[in-house]
């Protein structure tokens, strides 16, 4: 089973028996949401999951949709930051994108329980998640921007409507993954990453 790291600064800040028991709750969200949905599994199957009580659930999460919101906050974070420590490592502008690209296949391959579930579409966020995800994904786009930015200004990249970037790298392959994460294609993204890569690159040279 995929194991839930904790990234958040809220989630980190907390002691470490809560840190670990909010961390069993989630694996065993995880786990229940895997082999049901997450429409029907039951709070109390999440507690039998993770051998939680149902009040340390509703303490730490509020409802299953908290626990739901917080899974989901968690694997996008863990899939962004792996994103940027491997852009990090980058030297070319072309290896660059060919990685954002790399990267997803990846990490969806190897995770493939929280891959299903951020692609599931089921989650019913709550108002206060849905302003975490917009941060979340402001400050990610600024990070991966700042890396491309470079490249742009010295012409070794397109100059491009702001909003078409991420479509053009990442679209293709996010919408490969998610027809084998539902099963309509057998072939892993592995298999074909480096086409929808040299694809991204060609979308985005000079």
């Amino acid at each position: 089973m995929d194991k839930i790291v904790a990234k958040s600064p809220e989630f980190s800040a907390d002691r470490p028996a809560t840190r670990a028991r909010k961390r069993e709750i989630l694996e065993g969200a995880l786990q229940c949401f895997t082999e049901t949905g997450i429409e029907r599994t039951s709070v109390q199957g999440i507690c039998h999951a993770a051998g939680c009580s149902v009040g340390s659930l509703y303490h730490h999460f509020g409802s299953k949709e908290g626990v739901a919101g917080e899974l989901f906050l968690f694997g996008l974070e863990l899939v962004n930051e792996d994103l940027l420590r491997r852009l990090a490592r980058c030297r070319t502008v072309s290896s660059s994108v060919k990685m954002v690209v790399n990267q997803y296949s990846d990490w969806m391959t190897e995770h493939p329980q929280l891959a299903r579930f951020l692609h599931s579409g089921e989650v019913e966020f709550t108002p206060s998640t849905r302003a975490q995800l917009r941060q979340l994904y402001r400050s990610h786009i600024e990070a991966v921007f700042e890396h491309f930015s470079g490249y742009v200004q010295s012409a070794q990249m397109k100059q491009l409507p702001l909003d078409t970037y991420v479509p053009l790298i990442s679209g293709p392959i996010r919408d490969y993954t998610r027809q084998w994460l539902s099963g309509r294609v057998r072939a892993e993204p592995a298999s074909v990453k480096a086409v929808f890569a040299e694809a991204a690159w060609n979308a985005v040279k000079v």
